[in-house]
């Protein structure tokens, strides 16, 4: 068969090659849609609702916050089990400070220290990490579980095993707060407008390849017409989601246009052969590390004024779902190939799952099987695909 392959003219291989391209990135997409249809007949037309998912926009942010890190730490042909834990330390970090050291009284500069303290408890932890695994070189697995223990055990003791609430009102806009229905309404049609212009005028100076373009043209519009569809006729975008969305295009200009997202894929394809190449392995993988500690505590902070205070137990199993939105994305765990793209598709995979099964009432015990079955496909599709 193969020598068959072979002797095929080049253009129609180069054809079965982009069919196997985009197979992974439609294949994600199809199952998104297939979902939303079952849980939305499942549940008699209330999953596919504005209101619904405007809710549902604001759970996945917080996966989606920590999904966007992961993806740079697997790209590595790293991991990190820790980050559920140092979201729960960060969130408590924060919510400590608002209650208990009364943060809250100062208003706008109360809410923006108990939110640049968290992000320095994620950051520091994810800089020890980073340390551990970059310049000592321990095993990742072993230094994440380590510091996944750490930081669990330093929550329970900040917190006496206690819950703190409620956060204050002004940290808690955060969460609570969404821009005005019709301002989300034109912020999301410029967006598409500039996605049209800017789709028109790569074609035309053939900066990029047609099917490219298209490809992403096509995944943002979708997105803004479903964006405009919750946001226009619920209560507009959730701030959230800003935060969120923000981080997840930061992540996808520093990989694709910055020398240290070049230097992630390049770590991640053969170490050995970058070390021999000249970049800077050991500070990649430190930076890389500390951006996910940061992001961590972002996401703890997100968590806590979603539930308007912080648990011990914030953060369980968070880091599975992180890695699972990140394979299913398409990310291989072996490192070196994955995009930001993929991963938003993972998590909103996650997401719908989540948010459907919830919505018919399905257990949470079962739900926990059934995405350790999603995780075990993903990972098994990923190394098939390698295999090949």
């Amino acid at each position: 068969m193969e020598a068959v392959i072979e002797r095929l003219p080049m253009k129609i291989k180069n054809h079965q090659l982009s069919l196997k391209n985009y197979q992974r990135e439609i294949i994600p997409v199809l199952v998104i849609i297939l979902c939303s249809i079952v849980f939305d007949t499942w549940s008699d037309g209330a999953f596919i609702s504005p209101r619904n998912l405007s809710n549902l926009s604001r759970q996945v942010c917080v996966n989606l916050t920590l999904a966007v890190g992961m993806t740079m730490i697997i790209l590595t042909s790293g991991i990190d089990l820790s980050v559920g834990s140092v979201l729960a330390l960060a969130g408590m970090a924060s919510a400590i400070s608002q209650v208990q050291w009364q943060w809250s009284t100062l208003g706008a500069t109360g809410a923006f220290l108990s939110f640049a303290l968290a992000l320095m408890v994620g950051g520091l932890s994810g800089a020890v990490t980073g340390f551990l695994v970059s310049r000592l070189k321990i095993t990742p697995f072993i230094v994440t579980l380590g510091m996944m223990v750490i930081a669990r055990g330093l929550t329970l003791i900040i917190s006496s095993a206690q819950a703190v609430a409620p956060l204050g009102e002004t940290l808690g806009r955060l969460s609570s707060d969404y821009l005005p229905p019709q301002a989300s309404s034109i912020l999301i049609g410029v967006v598409s407008a500039g996605t049209l212009v800017f789709a028109a005028e790569r074609v035309l100076k053939k900066t990029a390849p047609v099917a490219e373009v298209l490809k992403h043209s096509i995944s943002i519009l979708a997105l803004c017409g479903v964006g405009l569809y919750a946001f226009g006729n619920y209560r507009g975008i959730p701030y959230m989601v800003f935060i969120s969305v923000l981080c997840t295009i930061c992540g996808m200009l520093v990989l694709k246009y910055t020398r240290f997202g070049r230097f992630i894929y390049a770590i991640g394809g053969n170490r050995e052969a970058a070390e021999l190449s000249g970049i800077p392995v050991a500070r990649t993988l430190g930076l890389t590390y500390f951006l996910m500690g940061c992001l961590a505590g972002l996401a703890g902070v997100m968590d806590s004024t979603r539930v308007n205070g912080a648990v011990p137990s914030a953060g369980e199993l968070s880091e599975l779902d992180a890695i699972a939105a990140v394979v299913i994305g398409g990310t291989s765990l072996m490192g070196g190939a994955g995009t930001i793209g993929g991963t938003l598709l993972g998590v909103l995979i996650m997401g719908v799952l989540n948010n459907g099964m919830s919505l018919v009432g399905v257990s949470e015990h079962y739900q926990k099987v059934f995405k350790g079955l999603v995780i075990i496909l993903a990972v098994y599709l990923d190394l098939r695909s390698k295999k090949k």
